[in-house]
């Protein structure tokens, strides 16, 4: 009587095993989407991407990414690289903000399941990145931007990167009021622009930071420091304050 349920109990398992493994590939030709299908709407988009024709290229993009949603998993490398394309191809024509929540899905599985450096990541975090400065998010902005000058501050080759990002953390400081912050970031910037080029006056985006400077340190009220940098930079420039 043992052996009989036990091998009853057996093939319950065999064939729950069996309709489990098969599921995928029947729902998948329920949808009529194959490897083979995929391949001739990737081919399509690629080429549609390549020749600029964006509205093609979404049409495409998005039959891409409604086979690899049947037949692949979200954390899969290529459903993300086919959402990171569709994006992309949104970004090109003009529509970014028409796919906001697939922006920031695409950038949280790149990050969680390729990590912070990999390709597809970076092109995803610059997609999102684009998206919450479209929408004047200010705060998840620097989240981001921290997080590239963090992978460039880690590779050596990477200086001029580092500056674009610190001039980019710097104005959103300043944008969303955080002073001090900015102030910090600020005389970081100046520190590795004058490793890499050294110190000129008269280069204008170095002036330009100078004068970002002399605004914070009146913003701030600290008078010292402004009437310093006035004078070892020779700028026109008063601070005026609003009375307390």
């Amino acid at each position: 009587m043992f052996v009989k349920k036990k091998s009853c109990h057996l093939f319950f398992l065999m064939l729950v095993f069996i309709c489990y493994s098969l599921a995928p590939s029947v729902y998948a030709g329920e949808t009529g989407w194959t490897e083979k299908k995929l391949g001739k709407v990737s081919v399509r988009a690629t080429n549609a991407a390549a020749k600029k024709n964006w509205p093609r290229a979404i049409k495409y993009g998005e039959q891409m990414l409604e086979a690899s949603t049947v037949l692949d998993r979200p954390g899969d490398a290529r459903y993300i690289n086919f959402l990171k394309n569709l994006n992309r191809y949104y970004d090109k024509a003009g529509r970014l903000i028409e796919v906001g929540s697939r922006v920031k899905k695409g950038y949280s599985l790149a990050k969680e399941y390729l990590g912070l450096t990999h390709s597809t990541t970076m092109m995803s975090r610059t997609l999102y990145y684009k998206f919450v400065i479209s929408q004047k998010d200010y705060y998840s902005a620097i989240l981001l931007v921290l997080e590239n000058i963090d992978i460039a501050e880690k590779n050596t080759n990477e200086s001029y990167k580092l500056l674009h990002y610190l001039k980019q953390l710097y104005s959103l400081y300043g944008v969303t009021g955080q002073l001090e912050l900015e102030e910090k970031t600020i005389l970081k910037y100046l520190t590795k622009n004058e490793q890499i080029y050294g110190t000129y006056d008269d280069d204008k985006n170095y002036t330009k930071t100078i004068w970002v400077l002399a605004q914070n340190y009146c913003r701030q009220r600290k008078l010292d420091k402004f009437k310093d940098i006035i004078i070892k930079h020779k700028l026109q420039f008063k601070c005026i304050l609003p009375k307390p």
